[in-house]
């Protein structure tokens, strides 16, 4: 039987409840790679952050960055964060009933987050020149990541999933898609 929104809200808080001890995970290779392409300044999303690696890294950048997750104990540790860092902006919000509005960002960076109806709402959100960095998992469970392939990118899906933005870079492994558009 499907989780109700209440216990997929409770799954993901009691996730992050447990590592939200730890350290702040790094950010995306992906990110890290093309980080010469971000801007010098201006406003960036860290959409359904997590425990906010590529938040910090963002905001670490220079730009006013917001974290946004459903799972407070990811936000609550993220706003500890954001005592020592003032350009970062933890926010709990559940991205499907509230996602970014049209040109609101600079940069917009989703990681191990996928429903793809989303994809045309992030590629309005993007101001001009704006740049959208998406990595999560791909292909079929091999003991990483969801095991519901409904949160699995098909073979080749995320390279066409932003047609109306410029691809700058893409990467396909065996269980991960990236790429970097520019709007």
């Amino acid at each position: 039987m499907p989780e109700d929104e209440a216990q997929r809200q409770q799954r993901w808080s009691a996730c992050y409840a447990e590592s939200a001890r730890d350290a702040a995970p790094p950010p995306l290779p992906l990110l890290r790679a093309q980080a010469a392409l971000l801007p010098k300044t201006g406003s960036a999303l860290d959409m359904a952050c997590g425990l906010g690696g590529n938040a910090l890294f963002l905001a670490k950048q220079g730009l006013e960055t917001w974290a946004w997750d459903y799972a407070e104990a990811a936000i609550l540790g993220l706003q500890q964060q954001a005592v020592i860092q003032p350009r970062l902006h933890p926010e709990y919000r559940d991205v499907l009933t509230q996602p970014p509005p049209a040109a609101s960002f600079d940069v917009i960076v989703v990681a191990h987050f996928l429903h793809r109806p989303l994809f045309p709402i992030l590629a309005r959100a993007l101001k001009p020149e704006g740049l959208l960095f998406y990595e999560t998992w791909a292909g079929a469970y091999a003991g990483r990541g969801p095991q519901n392939p409904d949160f699995r990118l098909l073979p080749g899906e995320l390279e066409k999933a932003f047609a109306d933005l410029q691809l700058l870079a893409y990467q396909e492994a065996e269980d991960r898609a990236g790429g970097v558009w520019k709007a």
